[in-house]
């Protein structure tokens, strides 16, 4: 029984843009990437589904599956496999110029898919689509400043690739140009927000009148133009889910490193002069109609689950209405995964994935509220949640037994003395306060 006086129930939290395999440390020390522990660490921070818009590593497609069989404990992941992008494009531009000569070469050739043709788009889809789910990513960006950008007719040819196919296609983009292009090809949705420049009343106008959403990842570009003005500030989040020698490690960034001055300097340049824009930017485009849906982005610097809630933080702080934020976590990206109006998860209905956070407080009166948790539960059972320092983050209060045509011969015969998976589970109940006070918050009908 979980004693929900004063708090209210929310539905899981969605992270519109994660990259789950990668480390949490900084960039500029070797770290080794723990997916599991990254999955934990967004169930201890309430996020109950993550969408990976791009994961190299050979078990990008297996990974969401295995969660889904209840092989591996972590939030419902959605994939869209290898990053593509122009020819030294972003991502492989910043791998080749900021990873040792002896590394670079490996890295590179694993960071993205170089796309120099239409028949390689064409080609690059059909592969990725042998491999299942429904998503691809392309960038129309420039990272570096210097780097080179995907030619406009090798786009076009790989949105139609995908949508003939059934997929759709997220476009990483950085300025109105990236993101009239990226739409004007056909792109499902933005990935990022428009960060190099400001945007006018116009330009908020002309993106919202294609109907697609953006995930404005606030936080990662927070994180990289901040990186100047050490030391980090931690949240109470980060402190209870990320080791304190990592969050330590962020507090000297080498700055005075050649090869970062080198790549860098001018892009960090670029983001201290645009930082104060972009809150501003979500703003303007929330109100002319543009949904908004809460990515972190998570990478180093930017930690599973803790992430997300910075980026709730900032849309609060860039002018969106409570309300809008909670929505920008749960119901709005659910019912862009699901295609659905009506989607299966993402709000708190009888009938639903019973994927919900118990928080205390109410968000609506106070968005800082949304980061107090009291409870996480996944697929109708309670999470146990113990702080880092606990050794360990997020896991489930009862033993998860592999699919049954994994079991051998000798764990079949001692299964009639197992826990049973599906009938004597543990279930979640939130016990209300009496009296009606109000304690469920449906992200879709907030107060019927």
């Amino acid at each position: 029984m979980i004693d929900a006086r004063g708090a209210t129930l929310l539905p899981g939290l969605i992270d519109s843009h994660a990259h789950v395999t990668l480390g949490r440390g900084p960039s500029w020390e070797f770290s080794i990437p723990d997916p599991p522990g990254n999955l934990r660490a967004f169930l201890y921070s309430g996020v109950t589904a993550v969408f990976d818009p791009g994961d190299s590593t050979p078990d990008a497609f297996e990974r969401p599956a295995r969660v889904a069989r209840g092989e591996l404990l972590g939030p419902h992941l959605l994939a869209a496999g290898p990053v593509h992008t122009a020819p030294d494009g972003h991502p492989i531009a910043m791998v080749e110029r900021l990873t040792p000569w002896w590394l670079s070469w490996f890295l590179a050739s694993r960071a993205g898919v170089p796309l120099a043709s239409p028949e390689q788009a064409r080609a690059a889809v059909e592969r990725r689509a042998e491999r299942g789910g429904g998503f691809v990513k392309v960038v129309v960006d420039r990272i570096p400043q210097d780097s080179p950008r995907i030619d406009l007719a090798v786009l076009a040819a790989l949105v139609e690739e995908a949508h003939r196919r059934g997929m759709r296609v997220g476009a990483h983009i950085g300025s109105v140009q990236d993101a009239r292009d990226a739409a004007q090809a056909g792109a499902d949705a933005w990935l990022h927000v428009v960060y190099k420049e400001p945007l006018s009343d116009a330009a908020a106008a002309e993106l919202a009148s294609f109907g697609i959403p953006m995930v404005p990842t606030l936080v990662v570009w927070h994180a990289l133009a901040d990186l100047r003005d050490p030391p980090r500030q931690s949240t109470a989040i980060e402190r209870e889910s990320v080791p304190a020698e990592i969050l330590e490690a962020f507090d000297d960034p080498p700055l005075d490193d050649a090869r970062i001055q080198t790549a860098f300097g001018p892009y960090l340049d670029l983001l201290d002069a645009r930082q104060a824009h972009w809150g501003e930017t979500v703003r303007k485009l929330h109100e002319a109609g543009v949904t908004i849906l809460a990515g972190s982005d998570m990478q180093p610097g930017v930690f599973p689950g803790a992430g997300l809630h910075r980026e709730l933080a900032l849309l609060a702080q860039a002018g969106l209405p409570p309300v809008e934020v909670v929505r920008a976590a749960t119901l709005y990206p659910a019912r862009f995964f699901a295609q659905s109006q009506a989607p299966p998860f993402g709000v708190v209905r009888v009938g639903k994935r019973a994927d919900l956070v118990l928080v205390n407080g109410n968000p609506l009166e106070r968005i800082a509220a949304i980061s107090d948790l009291r409870a996480v539960i996944l697929k109708g059972v309670p999470l146990v949640r113990i702080p880092v320092n606990g050794d360990g983050v997020a896991f489930l209060p009862f033993p998860q037994q592999p699919p049954r045509n994994a079991r051998s011969e000798k764990e079949k015969a001692k299964r009639q003395h197992r826990p049973r998976w599906r009938k004597d589970r543990p279930r979640a109940s939130v016990e209300l306060p009496a009296g009606g006070s109000r304690c469920v918050l449906d992200p879709g009908n907030p107060f019927p």
